[in-house]
């Protein structure tokens, strides 16, 4: 009996224990949660507090760079210009005389025509074979030149070889013979120059003989196709040929250039056209801000068509056509340069360059307004402070800060390209933004004269 007594003095203070030290445990993890919820809150305070009231010295800094940029609008022009088509009247095989884009004087000819096929090619073969005889017996004068020297040639050369690599890479298969010839005739007269080759006798022979042969079973020309006006000649017809003329260049608008369609044209019935006005016309759909920022750029203005020409063509803003019920505006350029992928343009990507603006670059986030003075003199000779408003920077100067003012030329989507020597009525008190002046892009309370580390 006193056993099972014991054991159960022993049970109830073994329980008494254990609820013990599960209620310490307990008060223990509240303790802590307590203590951790407390350095949060004050861990937020203090950012907060930070934040909004005690600022940021600290500073950031981006260097001004000079740079230079081009105020350009992306879009597709429609080509428009005077052009005349050329009847074909006759039933024989044609050779051309002009090429493409190349000038043809008032009643000028066009092209020869030939009774048959056979004629039509052994005339161009006759042409080809003159062409060489002249080139290797203006080869052959060389020989009796003393003025020629060998360094002179070599950069021929090179200059042949680079501008037939570049055709090839271009794509301009028209004008690869004439890429090919001068490389051939650069390459003979090297070898003139360097003795490898004597003379071109023989050959100039060997040629004269096939011309001859040619000449003997090759029958005249039995007609010729001329042109009435002077111009420009294109042997391509579209059938967009004076869809829009001159006089109604200010009236064409959005939907007019989107709606235009071709004419069907029977391609057989003509031989070409000539492009007898030396203007000629880009009518290009912009949106109304761009309209807007052409309106108040120079009336000129320069021109990319990069699948045309690696040239940048000068052009001059001739209207701009805005209606209200449109979605967007056209402008009207006006160029005059021509070469053969010019002339056979219609519907091009173009870039219309407004302006080139050169000067230092700043990130707009650095811009601010601020009070700058001067000290000056009035009409009775006594110094007076004027104070005044202005746009400017603050710039880090060893451990201070100074405001200088800007003045803006050119504003892009998050920079601005600053005058980097305005005159002195553009500026309040003849400060501004040097060359490698450390601009501050990021940093609190900034004022001018701040101290900072």
């Amino acid at each position: 009996m006193k056993y099972n007594k014991e054991n159960s003095k022993r049970e109830e203070r073994k329980r008494k224990t254990a609820e013990q030290s599960i209620k310490y445990k307990q008060l223990t993890k509240r303790i802590v949660i307590a203590t951790i919820a407390i350095i949060v809150l004050m861990f937020v305070i203090f950012t907060f507090v930070t934040t909004n009231f005690m600022g940021n010295d600290q500073i950031i800094t981006e260097t001004a760079y000079k740079t230079t940029v081009a105020d350009s609008i992306s879009t597709t022009a429609f080509v428009i210009r005077d052009e005349e088509l050329v009847d074909n009247k006759t039933n024989g095989v044609l050779v051309y005389q002009i090429s493409n884009g190349e000038k043809v004087k008032s009643n000028g000819t066009i092209a020869d025509v030939y009774k048959n096929e056979s004629d039509a090619v052994n005339y161009q073969n006759i042409c080809k074979l003159e062409d060489e005889i002249a080139d290797l017996e203006s080869l052959n004068n060389i020989l009796g030149s003393s003025n020629v020297g060998l360094d002179s040639v070599n950069n021929r050369l090179d200059q042949k070889l680079v501008s037939f690599v570049d055709t090839i890479n271009k794509r301009d298969f028209t004008d690869v013979p004439q890429a090919q010839s001068d490389l051939l005739s650069a390459i003979y007269r090297k070898q003139i120059i360097t003795g490898d080759q004597k003379n071109f006798d023989d050959k100039i022979e060997q040629l004269k003989s096939e011309k001859s042969a040619l000449e003997q079973k090759t029958n005249d020309s039995i007609d010729k196709i001329s042109s009435k006006n002077a111009g420009y000649f294109v042997s391509d017809i579209d059938g967009y040929e004076n869809k829009f003329s001159f006089d109604s260049l200010s009236d064409i608008s959005y939907s007019d250039i989107t709606n235009v369609k071709a004419s069907d044209i029977d391609e057989n019935k003509y031989v070409g056209k000539v492009i007898k006005d030396v203007n000629w016309y880009l009518a290009c759909p912009v949106t109304f801000e761009q309209a807007k920022a052409i309106s108040h750029s120079d009336a000129n203005v320069n021109v990319k068509i990069p699948y045309a020409t690696n040239e940048l063509l000068p052009a001059k803003v001739v209207s701009v056509n805005e209606f209200a019920k449109q979605e967007k505006a056209v402008v009207i350029l006006e160029c005059n340069f021509m070469n053969s992928a010019l002339s056979q343009i219609r519907n091009e990507a173009v870039e219309i360059q407004l302006g080139t603006y050169e000067g230092l670059k700043v990130p707009k986030i650095a811009l601010h307004d601020d009070i700058v003075k001067k000290t000056t003199t009035d009409d009775n000779g006594k110094e007076v402070v004027l104070e005044s408003k202005v746009q400017g920077v603050f710039v880090k100067y060893g451990s201070e800060l100074i405001f200088k003012q800007v003045y803006i030329i050119y504003s892009g989507p998050d920079f601005v390209i600053c005058d980097e020597d305005p005159s002195d009525e553009l500026l309040f008190n003849n400060q501004t933004i040097t060359l490698y002046d450390e601009v501050v892009v990021e940093g609190d309370e900034l004022y001018d004269g701040k101290l900072i580390d």
